[in-house]
């Protein structure tokens, strides 16, 4: 484009098109500079959908089983034969569970009552501990068969008194992994007449049915 004749303001110069390996440079340019920002960001959202499935996990409450005759038949067949009725206590653990673990070393290192009879039911392919099959009537059973008596998670905590009735069912803490064990608390207060309020059940999921509702809480 030239100046108009006559104008002496004007001085326009016809610039060239740019070569196309330079808009090709600029492109690469562009994209190195877009590329760590857009990773950052895929990054900080899979951060916060992991913590956010972490605390999940962390803080869900499982499923304790409610009281009916399937359930009171159950634990009763755990008395040995002719053994006079007594308060019992039932300790549900599962052996890829790390809660469970935790409810393991603290019967392991309380004092139990005389007065209860306790039995754990063991569930999972790793084998308890033999100073816990010392201490404690420790039974193995399959996580199916749990299911059929409305049992889904674990660690879970029954207490049976003598007439076979179900006077608690559920967990040991007041959140997940929390440090204050009640079980001892709560087999005490089971002994007492009125109502006694369960602590929600922290753990992991048993039966496949819960499993396939909740995945990822299976041995957290």
């Amino acid at each position: 484009m030239q100046a108009r004749s006559g104008d002496p303001y004007i001085n326009v110069l016809q610039v060239p098109p740019l070569h196309p390996l330079y808009l090709r440079m600029e492109r690469v340019e562009k994209l190195r500079t877009i590329a760590p920002r857009a990773a950052l960001g895929v990054w900080f959202g899979a951060m916060v959908a992991l913590g956010a499935a972490l605390l999940a996990k962390h803080a869900i409450a499982l499923p304790a089983p409610v009281e009916n005759a399937r359930l009171s038949g159950a634990l009763t067949e755990l008395r040995a034969p002719g053994q006079s009725a007594g308060w019992m206590s039932v300790h549900v653990l599962y052996a890829e569970c790390r809660c469970s673990h935790r409810i393991v070393e603290h019967l392991l290192s309380s004092t139990r009552p005389a007065h209860f009879r306790e039995v754990v039911l063991w569930v999972g392919s790793g084998a308890p501990s033999p100073a816990l099959a010392e201490r404690f009537d420790v039974r193995r059973i399959e996580s199916a068969e749990l299911a059929g008596y409305g049992i889904e998670s674990a660690p879970l905590l029954l207490v049976v008194d003598p007439k076979n009735e179900v006077r608690y069912s559920g967990g040991y803490t007041t959140r997940k992994q929390g440090p204050v064990m009640a079980d001892l608390r709560i087999m005490e207060e089971a002994q007492r007449e009125g109502p006694l309020a369960a602590l929600p059940v922290f753990g992991c999921a048993v039966s496949e049915r819960l499993n396939r509702l909740l995945p990822g809480l299976r041995g957290l």
